[in-house]
């Protein structure tokens, strides 16, 4: 967040105190995040708009992020391992709508303007390829294993998502963390093909 974005909201803040509170307060403008691997041990490093924004070093660790609209790139490095890149998605959370309770119309601004109404998963797995595997039965081990894990963690995901968005959202939220699972499987079906196997 940029200086003039911050003295804006901490005006508004200041000047509303007295009536209704500063609406921030009921998600705060930042979050714990944890970033794991699998294998553990990587160095991630998480970046926003081309600008590094946290290091896990090693993995698992929790940083504190500021929550914003934009999304979050996860790179992670591990000897012996390919380069392995995701994603945080920000998605709004429902509960800022309870700042028009606290804050009314300036609460929203704050929210919006603090980046408060967002969140980001509270937690992210990245799996590592190998570089090179002794034989194909291992390749497709791995693989297998990764899409099963993948597949169970994006099923609770997916549910708890199911107990928590609106009724006028739900359906597309729930759609497209759908399609998100059927492309990640598609991407580790697809690394699953160019990954190398060691010529014995």
């Amino acid at each position: 967040m940029n200086y003039w974005n911050r003295a804006i909201i901490s005006a508004v803040c200041f000047s509303t105190m007295m009536i209704s509170g500063c609406a921030t307060v009921v998600k705060g403008n930042d979050q714990g995040v944890t970033i794991d691997t699998h294998p553990q041990g990587a160095s991630c490093t998480l970046s926003r708009d081309g600008a590094t924004i946290a290091v896990v070093n090693p993995t698992p660790g929790t940083v504190q992020i500021d929550r914003d609209k934009d999304a979050i790139s996860i790179i992670c490095k591990k000897e012996n391992f390919l380069d392995s890149t995701d994603i945080l998605s920000s998605e709004f959370n429902g509960v800022t709508l309870g700042n028009i309770l606290v804050g009314g119309i300036i609460g929203i601004a704050v929210d919006a303007g603090s980046g408060a109404m967002h969140d980001y998963p509270s937690m992210i797995t990245v799996t590592l390829i190998p570089e090179e595997f002794e034989t194909a039965e291992a390749r497709d081990k791995f693989f297998d294993d990764a899409v099963l894990r993948y597949q169970e963690e994006s099923e609770a995901a997916i549910e708890k998502l199911s107990k928590r968005c609106s009724e006028e959202t739900c359906e597309q939220q729930m759609k497209e963390a759908r399609e998100k699972q059927e492309q990640r499987v598609a991407d580790l079906e697809q690394k699953r093909a160019l990954a190398r196997v060691a010529q014995n």
